[in-house]
């Protein structure tokens, strides 16, 4: 009798051990792997589904796309300012409709950056690509805008210089057929001179220049008047 007891007592043992419970014994979900996201303003989530690694060359920039939609928005950084600069941006229109690409320049042209963040960005589905820049960002925008095929839908420059570190947005305007929204402050330096110039030197048939008063630079342009001109932009084109 004790022997049966005891055979019994083991034999449940083994079936729980074994997960052998019926309905309610089914093997537990994996735990995703863990995932080093490309800054701090990201999340691992994020990093894991949306993170792309940008081939310029023998080097290469990482960022992530954020945001679901038929259209893509690459969004370049001004100097001194990290991807998290845009990355509020991107997660905004990101649920407007748009997906956000926002990356780390990879030391090459930064064009060349945002060349490769279209093409990243086709290849997730974006049917029209939008390029916003802010400062560098801006010249590297309107320089890529100018040799991306097929064309961009529009690219938005805030603050941008003619030329910066060898990226000539001058002789790109010369070429651009793009819509263009040129956005800078009169008082910004040589930055607003050089949005008026860029403006004249401009080819596009669909651009438009905003001089605003004052010295704000680049992103910090970016207030609830300019906000929305950049949204009613997109919008449009």
């Amino acid at each position: 009798m004790a022997r049966r007891l005891l055979g019994g007592v083991f034999l449940v043992a083994v079936l729980l051990a074994g997960g052998c419970g019926g309905k309610g014994g089914g093997s537990a979900s994996p735990t995703p792997s863990r995932v080093q996201p490309v800054a701090d303003c990201v999340t691992e989530d994020e990093q894991r589904t949306g993170g792309v690694r940008l081939d310029v060359g023998d080097k290469h920039a990482d960022g992530v796309v954020v945001g679901k939609g038929d259209a893509g928005i690459v969004f370049a950084n001004q100097a001194g300012e990290t991807l998290c600069s845009w990355k509020p941006w991107a997660d905004t229109l990101g649920q407007k409709g748009y997906q956000g690409l926002v990356f780390e320049y990879s030391g090459d042209s930064a064009d060349k950056d945002v060349l490769a963040a279209v093409e990243a960005l086709r290849k997730k589905g974006a049917k029209k690509v939008f390029l916003i820049g802010a400062s560098r960002g801006g010249t590297a925008v309107l320089a890529a805008a100018a040799k991306a095929q097929p064309p961009v839908a529009g690219v938005i420059s805030l603050s941008g210089p003619q030329v910066y570190q060898g990226v000539d947005a001058f002789g790109a305007a010369q070429k651009l057929t793009v819509p263009v929204l040129f956005v800078a402050a009169k008082d910004d330096g040589q930055f607003g001179r050089d949005a008026q110039s860029l403006y004249d030197a401009c080819t596009s048939k669909d651009k438009k220049l905003d001089l605003e008063i004052g010295g704000d630079h680049g992103m910090s342009l970016l207030d609830d008047k300019i906000s929305k001109m950049v949204e009613t932009f997109l919008k449009n084109h």
